[in-house]
């Protein structure tokens, strides 16, 4: 029996939407660019080229193949997985991605060490780490040569007058880039602004600076684009901006403020759990997941945790304390 692959969706100003599903329960977004020189946002994970987006852009008599310019939004499993394949599809594609996260693309190790495995590490499960390890492994080929290593504000052409230019946006990774289509003014995040994050009961997944993530809300709301498309279809606040995850006009703004004021709460709620000093990480974030119970409706477990969310608790705990990141 077929399985049915995503539909290209057209966005607007020639941009599309593959929504490419991933692991379980995962879907990444992806988008095509319309240019001389056509761009593809992100690549999902190792099958997510001939499995998925090949099809997709078919459907709408475009050629992945044509593809000149892949630009990385960041180095995690399900946005670089297909970057190996996208090479052979495209052999002549240009990969672009920021320095802080080439590494990324170098080694499983820096995957199956890093941010997908700080929530099993802080908690010390060592079936989850054993779990999480073999996924990554099943989903990404590394080593991926990096031909462009993307700074802030840098302008990379697309032909005939279309143009990006990247915005260095960390807090989910350090070297996390928005590209901003000029003329289109639309933002592609990736996953650097969040809102309440995945799904209902939530925290947006912030893995490596919590401060850093709170710079990049407010710099992507000052610099106000009409359109946000984004890595995941992020949640809003209840009653708030939804979960497309291509916001535009009011819409987006009004995501960005909840993408601040979710981001504030977290970072006010781990003060106050440790204003009478530390009293450890798991103490900590048992505090401040009751609080955020009652302020945004965030989920918690019989155990008073939220395991989605430790990742992102633990970011704000090492920004209070100068801990390192879970070994």
């Amino acid at each position: 029996m077929s399985v049915a692959h995503p539909q290209a969706m057209a966005v607007g100003d020639g941009i599309f939407r593959i929504p490419c599903p991933f692991d379980v329960d995962g879907v990444v977004h992806l988008y095509y660019i319309e240019a001389p020189e056509p761009a593809l946002i992100d690549t999902g994970v190792a099958t997510t080229p001939h499995a998925q987006l090949a099809l997709a852009l078919r459907g709408v008599g475009l050629d992945l193949a044509s593809v000149q310019h892949i630009l990385t939004t960041h180095g995690h499993w399900d946005h670089m997985g297909g970057h190996a394949a996208m090479r052979a599809i495209a052999p002549h594609a240009t990969i672009h991605v920021h320095p802080a996260d080439a590494y990324l693309l170098d080694r499983l190790e820096a995957h199956t060490f890093g941010y997908i495995t700080y929530m099993p590490r802080a908690l010390g499960d060592a079936q989850e780490l054993a779990s999480v390890t073999s996924k990554i492994a099943e989903n990404i080929v590394v080593p991926v040569r990096a031909d462009n290593l993307v700074l802030d504000s840098n302008t990379i052409s697309l032909g005939g007058g279309r143009a990006v230019r990247a915005v260095h946006v960390p807090g989910h990774s350090r070297g996390s880039i928005a590209y901003y289509l000029e003329d289109a003014k639309t933002l592609f995040t990736g996953d650097a602004i969040q809102g309440m994050g995945g799904g209902p009961g939530r925290l947006p997944l912030v893995f490596d600076d919590a401060r850093a993530y709170r710079a990049t809300v407010l710099r992507v709301a000052n610099l106000a684009p009409d359109r946000l498309c984004l890595g995941h279809a992020f949640h809003g606040l209840p009653g708030g901006s939804g979960t497309d995850p291509v916001r535009q006009g009011p819409v987006a703004r009004t995501f960005l403020e909840e993408s601040g004021q979710a981001a504030k709460a977290v970072e006010e709620a781990m003060r106050r759990a440790l204003a009478n000093g530390d009293p450890g990480f798991i103490a900590a974030a048992r505090i401040v997941l009751a609080a955020l119970a009652d302020d945004l409706g965030v989920a918690r477990d019989q155990e008073g945790l939220n395991r989605r969310a430790i990742p992102t608790l633990h970011a704000f705990y090492r920004e209070q304390v100068g801990a390192p990141p879970p070994v």
